[in-house]
């Protein structure tokens, strides 16, 4: 065993948690800030797995993209003041991140930042031979790219400021002194060695439940939301953790725009009706209208790519140079597209869960409900309800995934230094130390005989049906909740022979917790609005709520706040 001291712990080594170290370190030099990272910081993550492109409001107004947001996104459940903080600070944010990376998002040849508003259409060609497009009006933001290798310039530069990482530890629990934040405890992934660390405060950046379905978003597994609620903190809008994407069982990679062109077995577009109005990305109703089809019997559904009138759009920004610059970015997106759409044998589609699940709640200073705990990118972006009605990332918006991680990192890097420079270091209890090293070590001396692999399948018979996660009936519910209830029983059976399989079983007991906080929050929500859909409540509700839940005791429990319109500007 390993015992470390710090004065801040950041968990978690992409770009939200690079983001809080920067920025807590530069703000509070004299302070410890300590990196530590399941895999390898700079790589890990989904960050660097994306395509790239990051929100910025240009030369639109910020309380433009707030209004625009709180109607046609958020549809009045986001956290007004908390989007507007978020708004005023996306280009500072991209100049930071330019600054961190060294330079890495492109430039006009003048240096200013080369934007591209998202469904703009192409307008014909330059001297250079690269594509114009028009700049609609219709969203009051636009995007900026940046090359997809610019993690690894911003460790380093994290690291010249003074920022320490440790890396291939997974920080599996917290430990409190009273009510406080008192440090954490992780295991080596090779070594299984254990590594108590004391600190005075936490930031949590460890990201989002996604379950393990769609390979590219397989990174976030959930072990920090897990370890947050086994702390007692509490959670909000865990019922829009149901992000999907349109993909192929030929590839598993994800298509953009195929409601635009989604055909039933019949031969009858039935998602254009849903592309209608203002969609800026993935509409849940295109969704839901694939499960009504095929129990209808019109199935399986069909992706006709070349009646997707987002595609030369696509093409301009992913793996091609006909409009940015990215080397890097083309030659990954390049040779993914190849092997994946050299394997695709039909034009069959189907929805992949993404999920996104992200309900640790946080204020506006991105600190949850315990003193010295902090959190930062997708583990909160539903907590915060800055988005509102949407999943999180890309909650409907391409480019905010990299503008929210960003931002709430160098929100909670601060946050967390202040609290840290406040007080004393906490007392690390060691029964604490030892009741989690019971638990997590327990698979290892199990009599079981079920692998993690075998483990896994299971939770996604209960996750994956649109039936289930999205669009949503109180019977199929209440089974949902049933099955993870018994799966939750099941877990004792799983068996770790190595490291490696005691972090899958972990990541297990991981996606259960966050599974059932999912359909029990969205048991509460009794109305459809934005992207949570009930087929047996397909109205809204008439008073506008938000919906939290605690461990309290070992129980679920559930609560409920009305959202504070006389505070705010918008109103249904």
């Amino acid at each position: 065993m390993s015992n470390i001291t710090t004065d801040i712990l950041v968990v978690g080594g992409s770009l939200a948690g690079l983001a809080a170290a920067i920025t807590a370190k530069e703000g509070n030099p004299d302070l410890d800030v300590l990196v530590v990272e399941k895999y390898t910081a700079g790589y890990a993550g989904k960050a660097n797995r994306g395509a790239g492109i990051m929100d910025m409001i240009g030369d639109s107004d910020p309380e433009d993209y707030v209004k625009y947001h709180t109607h046609y996104i958020g549809e009045y459940l986001n956290d007004q003041d908390a989007l507007r903080q978020y708004a005023n600070t996306l280009d500072e944010g991209v100049a930071l991140l330019d600054k961190w990376s060294g330079g890495k998002v492109d430039k006009n040849p003048d240096g200013s930042f080369k934007t591209l508003k998202w469904l703009a259409q192409i307008t014909g060609e330059d001297e250079n031979g690269k594509r114009t497009f028009d700049e609609p009006d219709h969203f009051p933001w636009t995007l900026v790219c940046i090359e997809l290798d610019y993690l690894l310039p911003i460790r380093r530069y994290a690291q010249k400021a003074g920022v320490k990482f440790i890396d291939r530890v997974g920080v599996v629990d917290l430990l409190k002194d009273g009510d406080r934040i008192a440090g954490a405890v992780g295991y080596n992934i090779d070594t299984e060695e254990q590594m108590v660390f004391s600190c005075k405060s936490v930031v949590l950046c460890t990201g989002s439940q996604n379950y393990r379905v769609m390979p590219m978003w397989s990174p976030g597994r959930g072990e920090g939301l897990a370890a947050a609620w086994r702390a007692g903190a509490q959670f909000r809008n865990c019922e829009f953790g149901s992000f999907y994407n349109w993909t192929s069982l030929d590839n598993f990679e994800s298509n953009m725009g195929v409601e635009f062109a989604l055909f039933n077995d019949k031969g009858v577009n039935v998602g254009e009706p849903h592309t209608r109005g203002e969609h800026p990305d993935v509409d849940a109703n295109s969704l839901a209208e694939c499960y009504k089809q095929v129990m209808a019997g019109n199935g399986p559904m069909h992706y006709h790519q070349h009646e997707n009138p987002l595609m030369p759009y696509l093409s301009s920004v992913l793996a091609s140079d006909s409009y940015f610059n990215r080397p890097y970015a083309d030659d990954f997106w390049g040779r993914l597209f190849f092997n994946a759409y050299s394997q695709q044998l039909s034009d069959v589609c189907v929805p992949g869960l993404i999920g996104e699940f992200s309900g640790l709640k946080v204020d506006h200073s991105f600190a949850t409900t315990i003193p010295g705990l902090f959190a930062a990118g997708d583990i909160c972006y539903g907590g915060s309800s800055t988005a509102g009605a949407v999943p999180p990332p890309p909650g409907r918006v391409r480019g905010s995934g990299l503008a929210f991680a960003q931002y709430s990192g160098r929100m909670a890097g601060p946050s967390a230094a202040a609290y840290a420079a406040g007080v004393d270091q906490g007392t690390v209890d060691q029964d604490q130390v030892k009741a989690i090293d019971d638990r997590f070590m327990a698979p290892k001396h199990s009599n079981g005989n079920v692998k993690v692999m075998e483990f896994i399948p299971e939770i996604h018979k209960v996750m994956q049906p649109l039936g289930n996660s999205l669009y949503r009936k109180e019977d199929r519910m209440e089974k949902a909740i049933e099955r993870i209830e018994q799966l939750k029983k099941d877990v004792a059976n799983v068996k770790a022979d190595d490291a490696h399989s005691l972090f899958g079983a972990n990541e297990i007991q991981s996606m259960l917790i966050c599974a059932e906080l999912f359909f029990r929050s969205s048991l509460l929500r009794k109305e459809s609005r934005g992207w949570f859909l009930r087929e047996d409540y397909p109205e809204k509700a008439e008073e506008v709520k938000w919906y939290t839940m605690q461990n309290i005791d070992g129980k679920m429990v559930s609560g409920e706040q009305k959202v504070p319109f006389e505070q705010y500007k918008y109103r249904p």
